[in-house]
């Protein structure tokens, strides 16, 4: 009788030579290189990143760092440029604290009279040179490594790509929760230096959770991007920001332009399932008020989108292009966002806890 327990098996154990298993991928992170001389041709930048800053410095300045070449992976000054936004308030980051990342900075002073970036954002893209025009509407936010390396690659894949960037919050719960319960600054500093950044800038999905917009997950359908990207002529055709927006912080001016530029029929979604922004803790209008001034503020949001476009927001349905490398600590998203859809279609495995 022949031993069915070892036909059973792929490959038995004890063939001497046989293909030994491998666990799981290197650690280092890849990247799209660029091999083609005539993508390298021309003046322009690739990607124009407008960050809009008003009353936090010390953030702006890891946000803006986050951006430059010492940190960004396989890229150079030539490829993009970072256009830095201010509104006038009484903690001033300043041209020279804006422009010191690099010789692909510019810094310009809004003088702004409403509570609303829209009008600054707006103009600084219209500043901009690059093909790509991604905004940042809120400088607190840090970005992982290989942000503009995978939005120019997905420029590549796509002439009217829209680029979205999950995003995340420092620390174990969202900010507007953790912040009852003593989260401050000081707090976040220690989560830094536990994962030694900006050494890696991967090693921030170590420290965060998934923000309020993104809390589904990034296999279904992101409510907004803190890192968007535009092709210039999509740009142009939306108009940039609504200036109906005037509410303080934008209200949902950032949900609006996610919105209308994915819902584009020419348009293609590109979500970077392995980079994120995470925001930091600043006082912001949504992540830093309590109470009844918190839910004031977010309702005079909702009522603003509301009145602009004749009913409450919704994240577009629009199924998305997945473009990038996952570092090993970001892998628990993947399950978290996994099972979100399989439990919003009612056939989440029964051994997933």
């Amino acid at each position: 009788m022949s031993d069915t327990s070892i036909e059973r098996q792929p490959t038995p154990k004890g063939i001497p030579n046989s293909p030994q298993p491998i666990k799981w991928f290197d650690a280092a992170m890849p990247s799209i290189r660029r091999d083609n001389v005539d993508y390298l041709t021309g003046k322009e930048p690739r990607v124009s990143v407008v960050v809009m800053v008003y009353n936090m410095p010390e953030q702006a300045k890891k946000t803006l760092y986050s951006l430059s070449v010492a940190y960004q992976r396989d890229v150079t000054e030539h490829d993009y440029e970072v256009i830095v936004m201010e509104n006038p308030s009484s903690r001033m980051l300043g041209k020279a604290e804006a422009e010191k990342w690099g010789g692909n900075f510019r810094y310009f002073e809004y003088p702004e009279t409403l509570p609303t970036p829209v009008n600054a954002m707006n103009f600084g893209a219209a500043q901009a040179s690059g093909r790509m025009i991604a905004v940042m509407i809120d400088g607190a936010r840090m970005v992982s490594p290989g942000i503009i390396n995978y939005i120019i690659a997905a420029e590549r894949l796509h002439s009217n790509a829209i680029v979205a960037v999950p995003g995340y919050h420092l620390g174990e719960k969202v900010q507007q929760e953790a912040m009852l319960e003593g989260y401050d600054e000081a707090f976040e500093q220690t989560l830094l230096a536990k994962i030694q950044w900006p050494q890696d800038g991967y090693r921030l999905f170590e420290i965060c959770c998934l923000s309020g917009t993104s809390a589904g997950g990034f296999l279904k359908p992101l409510g907004e991007s803190n890192v968007l990207a535009i092709p210039r002529h999509i740009w142009d055709k939306l108009g940039g920001y609504d200036p109906g927006f005037t509410e303080t912080g934008g209200g949902q001016c950032n949900l609006d332009l996610h919105k209308r530029a994915v819902e584009l029929p020419e348009t293609v979604l590109v979500t970077l399932l392995g980079e994120g922004s995470f925001h930091q803790f600043h006082g912001g209008i949504t992540t830093g008020t309590k109470g009844e001034a918190r839910l004031k503020a977010m309702q005079d949001h909702f009522n603003q989108y509301a009145a602009l476009r004749g009913q409450a927001y919704t994240p577009p349905l629009n199924r998305s292009i997945f473009l990038g490398s996952l570092p090993d600590c970001a892998l628990r998203f993947v399950r978290h966002s996994a099972s979100v859809v399989m439990k919003n279609r009612g056939d989440i495995p029964r051994d997933w806890k």
